[in-house]
This record gives structure tokens, sequence and C-alpha cells, in this order.
């Protein structure tokens, strides 16, 4: 599956990156003083090409990065070492660990989300380049008819052969944009070691002995499917995803639907809101509700809280960590002798140079109250 997987990627990242070198070498513009004598030098630009196959002409040298939504760009710009350069970005609310840990975030100027952007204020701040999600439309052309530097990303993925191609396609994109292919290059490696070893335990389970489990959104009925990192990471944990063959990004479903996948598993995301005590007390209210008591998740307490990090684990980019923590919660035996905190405090060593504390455990991966636990807040 994993080899499968990684020539996707490499087909979708080398046709990416193929267009952005071609466009890249034909559209650098150097500056020529002779050619309008007395006036400054121009600053050098070149093209490069957006997710959406879009033409975007920036400078040669990246310093002040917009990102207008939650989508990928965000997290790979702190994962590639450049979130200085992040000059506006949407509510950061929700990145409870990360305003923990660079607390400079509270203060990046916010100009709106999706379509609903201040275009206005975008446009004064003299940006270089403004990345913006494929699921604002409007507020895309709005910007590209006023010639602003637009890059579209924020692709959704067709099905999950693609989830981890366009997961690493946005990060390659922010490695283009910033010059960081290096750091780029040294995260796949540690990505894909960790996941070779994972598919390797995987394939020693027997499919009968495979567990069932449900990636839970924000509420128990808006649950995720395979065609985004949250739900995929399941499949190549070794479990069953119960809305395998739903093939959407995520979608609201019938409690009777839940009842009769039931699942062996629970794992809730933190996705549009940071963890709380509404959030603590799912499981209690779960337990409690006559259509989800009997479920076997919840009646064996097999209901987790998934880390939030840069962003959730077994999002785009902290999906290896979160693939061996669902793969460990599930088959404990098998992953026994791996130690997810270790792994976890590694990654953010090497690729954040930040060394993780027990203060740092207690905000990134709460547990629900009266659940079994994860262990990493312990």
């Amino acid at each position: 599956m994993l080899k499968k997987m990684r020539k996707n990627v490499a087909l979708l990242l080398s046709a990416v990156l193929l267009l952005g070198y071609l466009t890249g070498c034909s559209g650098t513009k150097p500056a020529n003083p002779a050619e309008t004598p007395g006036a400054s030098t121009p600053a050098a630009t070149r093209e490069i090409v957006d997710m959406q196959g879009n033409t975007v002409t920036i400078p040669t040298e990246v310093n002040k990065i917009a990102v207008t939504s939650w989508k990928g760009a965000f997290g790979s710009l702190i994962l590639l070492g450049q979130l200085d350069k992040v000059a506006v970005m949407a509510d950061v609310a929700r990145y409870t660990w990360l305003n923990q840990a660079f607390p400079q975030i509270k203060d990046i100027p916010n100009y709106g989300s999706f379509n609903d952007v201040n275009v206005e204020e975008l446009l004064d701040a003299n940006l270089d380049i403004i990345i913006s999600p494929e699921q604002a439309a409007d507020a895309n052309k709005k910007m590209q008819d006023l010639k602003m530097p637009v890059y579209v990303d924020g692709i959704t993925p067709a099905d999950d052969k693609s989830v981890l191609a366009v997961a690493q396609a946005e990060i390659n994109a922010m490695a283009d944009v910033t010059g960081t292919k290096d750091v780029a290059d040294a995260y796949y490696k540690w990505q894909n070691d960790l996941l070779a070893e994972i598919e390797k335990r995987v394939a020693t389970i027997p499919e009968g002995e495979r567990k069932t489990a449900l990636v839970v959104r924000t509420t128990m009925d808006e649950v995720f499917c395979e065609n985004i990192s949250l739900g995929y990471g399941v499949i190549l944990a070794g479990g069953k995803l119960a809305t395998e063959g739903i093939n959407q990004y995520y979608t609201k479903v019938d409690p009777e639907e839940i009842v009769k996948w039931n699942p062996d598993f629970i794992f809730q995301q933190i996705v549009t809101s940071p963890y709380g005590e509404e959030m603590a007390q799912f499981y209690n209210n779960w337990k409690k509700d006559e259509r989800y008591k009997n479920l076997t998740a919840v009646k064996n307490g097999d209901c987790y809280i998934m880390p939030m990090g840069i962003v959730q684990w077994s999002g785009d980019i902290e999906f290896a960590q979160g693939v061996l923590l669902m793969a460990k919660m599930m088959y404990p035996e098998v992953f026994a002798d791996m130690d997810v905190k270790k792994y976890a405090e590694e990654f953010y060593q090497k690729f954040l140079g930040y060394t993780m504390t027990d203060a740092d455990w207690k905000v990134m991966a709460p547990n629900f109250a009266g659940a079994k636990t994860t262990g990493l807040s312990q």
C-alpha cells in the first residue's frame, strides 16, 4: 500500500514541481537599471504555478505571506521554519498548543478566511503572496482581477489514493516559495521511514482481527471519510474505517448508521474549536445517549481525542505520528515497543527546534473524562 502511495505522491509532486520550475525559469525578471535611468531597481520576480494551475508572479525572495484558511499552508510554513514570514493568518484560536509554544502567532493580523476575507486590507498589506483555498472562489477571482499575487491551494483529494499526494504537494509548494526544499526532503524521509515500519507491522495482523474505527469531526454524527488524511490514517494504522466507501471529505450521517457500523474505536479530532470542558464531556454524554451507549467503543471506553499540535495528528503535518498512535491504541501488542511520545518529541525537536515538556503534552494531548487515555499527557 505504501509503495503505491509513494508512486502517486511522486507523480503528482513531479508534475507540480516541473510546472513550477519551467515557469520559474522563464518568469524570472532580473532588475536592469540601464532600462530606466535614474529609477530605483525593481525587485526581481519569478512565476510559479499554483495547485489550481494558475500562473502567479511573486518576488524571487518572499518575505510577506498571507494565509487565509486552515488548510495546509500554515502548518507547512511552520514545519519548514518559516513562521516569521507569515504576515497575515486566519484566526489562530484553534491552535491551542501553537499559541502556547509560539505565542507570537497571537499577534499575526487576521483579515478573515475563505470567501469572508477583507480584500482591501490584504491589498494594503503589500504582500508577496496570498495563499487562498480553492473553496474561496469568489474572493480568489476578486483578488486575481486586482492583480494580487493569489496562490490557490487547499485542493480536495479525489480519493484515498491521492490524500498524501495532495498533502505533500502543499508542503512542496511552500518549500518552493520559501526556498526550503532541503527541510521538506528531510521531513519526507522521517515520515516515510516511520510509515514503512508501521506498514510492516500492520501486515502481520490477520484480516479477521482488524478493528473498525470511526473518526469524528465535531459531533458524533459528523464523520471523516477516506479521502482526507484524518480518515485515511485509520487504514494505514491497520484498521477498518467505518466510513470507507463513502468517498467524501467528511459527511453527516444518521445515528442509526453509526449503530450499524458499531465501531471498536472512536477517534475524536479537534477541528473547529479548541478542546474545552464541552469536548471533555463528549464521552460521558455518549454513555448516557440511548443511541450510542451500546457501541463497542463506548462500552469499552476506547474513545480517544487525537492530539492537536501544528495541526491535528493524522492531519497533513503530523500524519505519521497520528497513524502510529491509532495503531498502538488498536493493536497494543503489535506496537508495544514503539514509543509514540518518543517519536513525537523527536519530530518537534528535529523540525521545530522545540523541546516538549509535560505542560506541552497536557495541552496537546487531552483526554475525554471517563474514557481510556492515550497516555501521552500522563
